[in-house]
């Protein structure tokens, strides 16, 4: 697993209304770096009535020899120069803007140096409109140095969050130049069959055989319907019609948007006897988990020409 395997992507929905969100678009890459690449141009009129938006994102395994990225981690790691706000909170695989959480975390400023062997961190946020959970896993940094730290306890004072924590801190941190994000513990990152139906008297098909592909595999339901005891057309609720097959030999579809599979059916998956009307349905993952942004403008913020704010990832 290399670092190059790992892509922070877009949904496939993007705007201001309730539709915003839902599923991951595997062809749409956040490229580092670059300006409004997923949050637009705050205008001076939005600044100066000021704004709530939320962008929905998807960390993405996409290595193309099938290994799983274990234990993946998103969080904020600086939060911005400007007076507007970024949080960050957990999503699920379609949910849209309708559905956002009410509870977020971020990211703070330590706002007290902190030496090796502290148990505890001072964390100065922008607002008091922000989460820590007990147990949650932080990101300590600054330029030259980082660490994790599990939460064991919060008091909360304004924009000021005192955090107790599990064990001892590695490095010491300045308070001038140290930040200190949540991170969402997302979860491994490999695509999932999560269900196979079949609709046959006397037909099998042994769903342990069907092999999932990273950066290939989408959420979606694919339906499999046989006009013959051998042939059977597919199709997807979201990918739409894909080739006809056989369960004679391999039927691995190619999603479009990637050159890869949505799915491998090997000529072994199937057993007994169909025929026509019978059908498979199956409910696929893929190598992704997402999340959502909010950004916060307050009415009256001042123009900032260089703000940004950095997302930051992990794996095991």
């Amino acid at each position: 697993m290399n670092q190059t395997d790992i892509s922070i992507i877009r949904s496939v929905s993007i705007n201001d209304t309730d539709s915003n969100g839902g599923r991951c678009d595997l062809a749409s890459t956040v490229v580092s770096g670059v300006k409004f690449n997923l949050f637009p141009r705050v205008t001076s009129s939005e600044r100066e009535s000021g704004i709530t938006r939320y962008r929905k994102a998807y960390i993405l395994n996409k290595n193309s020899n099938g290994e799983t990225a274990y234990g993946a981690c998103v969080g904020i790691g600086m939060p911005g120069s400007g007076q507007d706000r970024f949080y960050i909170a957990p999503a699920d695989h379609e949910d849209t803007q309708a559905d956002v959480p009410s509870q977020w975390t971020g990211c703070g400023r330590l706002s007290l140096s902190a030496s090796a062997g502290d148990t505890s961190v001072s964390v100065l946020f922008k607002s008091s409109d922000y989460s820590i959970p007990e147990g949650a896993l932080l990101l300590i940094q600054d330029d030259e140095k980082s660490c994790n730290a599990r939460v064991a306890s919060v008091t909360k004072n304004v924009n000021t969050a005192a955090v107790t924590l599990e064990g001892q801190l590695p490095h010491s941190f300045d308070s001038e130049d140290t930040y200190v994000g949540v991170m969402l513990e997302l979860g491994d990152l490999a695509p999932e069959l999560e269900s196979a139906e079949i609709s046959s008297l006397t037909g099998g098909f042994d769903r342990t055989k069907v092999v999932l592909s990273n950066g290939g595999t989408e959420f979606d339901t694919f339906s499999l319907t046989f006009t013959s005891a051998f042939a059977f057309t597919a199709s997807g609720f979201y990918a739409g019609n894909l080739p006809s097959g056989q369960i004679t030999a391999q039927y691995s579809p190619v999603n479009p948007k990637t050159g890869k599979p949505y799915f491998t059916i090997p000529s072994a998956c199937w057993s007994g006897a169909f025929e026509a009307g019978n059908s498979v349905t199956l409910v696929t993952l893929p190598s992704a988990k997402g999340f959502w942004l909010k950004e916060v403008v307050p009415a009256g913020c001042p123009h900032e020409p260089d703000n940004r704010i950095t997302l930051d990832w992990q794996i095991d």
